[in-house]
């Protein structure tokens, strides 16, 4: 089974319907208030006494402790439903930011991370499993790119509202905006509608979730194994960026956000177009190219257009990568097998910003900003070379 770029661009099934636009919303009212504390969480650490080291662990511990909920709860998601197990997740994510509230202790937000990073992963893991689930199987490549506005949205809101609430009312308002996010998100999941019939999944769910050779293949390693590469460099970026950008004497850096997510929701629009005329092999390496070039220019940044600049490329290589390499995910496996692809392609995302945060934290320590992100280059440029390797298989 492979992505088909006929399939894709000339059926006319309906991509965007109120289900699935319902999922949208809640994912972008949950990933708001996760990325409220992108770039703000460091100054946090900071602010309570904490080193570089400290902000890359609270901020990295995020996305591991996601990881180690991405693989079970994929199995209970194609078990047991996805709404069940989103509106779990969305209830734990309104627990924890409600506790964040009252906590002002680094080794207490170190476990609320931890609480919050597994929330997300379930959460996550779900509404991804969801909109697969809602988006026509032969537009999955197209509607993915849909789906993915509403996860790329609050990366341009959510820094600069944090940003904004911290500068102008303190860290507290910062947890208290992502408790309000949450908790309309856990209210909105309540009407979500759950097409999955898991009939064929009850009676050979055991054999399915210990048969690795099912889903374990090249098509879904591969894609998982380049967006984690991608994530892990773009990790240092998205952590320390606000950091960089004080020691550059930079100001508004909250703009580099916006506009790398703003480039990235346009992208994603007009992609449809690239894929019709462009074949899918050459519009990944040339996505990977741009987000090359985006981490060397923001090693060499002094000014905050060339931050903006860097932001933009970044934007332009990740909004064409990110759908096709779900989609060559998603088509190689059946329908009962949805909730574990996804959260092994999410999973490998989690590791790279789960680890990436912390390893770069340790790299800056040593090196500077400056080398780290030179560095993160070179990673993004190593994958070039296996999807020459694997495009006929993947492709």
């Amino acid at each position: 089974m492979t992505v088909s770029q006929k399939e894709i661009t000339l059926t006319q099934e309906k991509i965007l319907s109120k289900d699935l636009l319902l999922v949208m919303v809640i994912s972008f009212l949950a990933s708001t208030a996760i990325t409220t504390q992108m770039g703000t969480l460091p100054l946090y650490v900071a602010h309570l006494g904490g080193t570089k080291g400290d902000a890359g662990t609270v901020v990295g511990i995020l996305g591991i402790s996601a990881l180690c909920l991405r693989l079970p709860i994929g199995g209970l998601l194609d078990k047991f439903g996805r709404k069940v197990i989103l509106v779990i997740g969305l209830a734990v994510l309104v627990a924890d930011f409600s506790i964040l509230n009252l906590s002002h202790q680094l080794g207490f937000l170190f476990l609320l991370r931890l609480v919050q990073g597994g929330a997300m992963g379930v959460e996550g893991t779900a509404v991804g499993t969801l909109a697969s689930d809602l988006i026509p199987k032969n537009r999955l490549s197209v509607g993915l790119g849909y789906f993915s506005i509403a996860q790329t949205l609050p990366q341009a809101i959510g820094p600069l509202i944090g940003l904004y609430l911290v500068e102008n009312y303190g860290f507290n308002s910062l947890f208290l905006v992502g408790l309000g996010l949450t908790i309309l998100a856990f209210l909105a999941s309540l009407f979500v509608s759950d097409h999955y019939q898991k009939g064929l999944t009850d009676c050979n769910i055991g054999p399915q979730l210990t048969s690795k050779e099912k889903i374990i293949t090249v098509p879904v390693m591969i894609p998982s194994l380049i967006l984690s590469i991608i994530c892990l460099s773009n990790s240092g970026v998205t952590a320390f960026v606000s950091q960089f950008a004080i020691e550059r004497h930079v100001t508004n850096i909250g703009y580099y956000f916006t506009v790398n997510a703003l480039v990235t929701v346009l992208m994603r629009i007009i992609y449809p177009k690239f894929l019709v005329t462009i074949k899918m092999s050459r519009l990944v390496l040339a996505s990977l190219v741009f987000i090359v070039i985006s981490f060397i220019l923001v090693a060499k940044s002094v000014t905050l257009f060339d931050f903006l600049l860097a932001g933009s490329l970044y934007g332009i290589g990740f909004a064409s990568i990110l759908p096709i390499m779900n989609a060559v995910v998603l088509t190689h496996v059946s329908d009962q097998q949805r909730g574990r692809a996804t959260a092994i392609f999410s999973a490998s995302l989690d590791v790279a910003y789960g680890s990436g945060a912390m390893i770069w934290g340790f790299v800056a320590m040593h090196v500077g900003f400056e080398k780290m992100y030179m560095i993160s280059g070179v990673f993004v440029a190593l994958s070039l070379g296996i999807v020459v390797k694997y495009r006929k298989v993947i492709f």
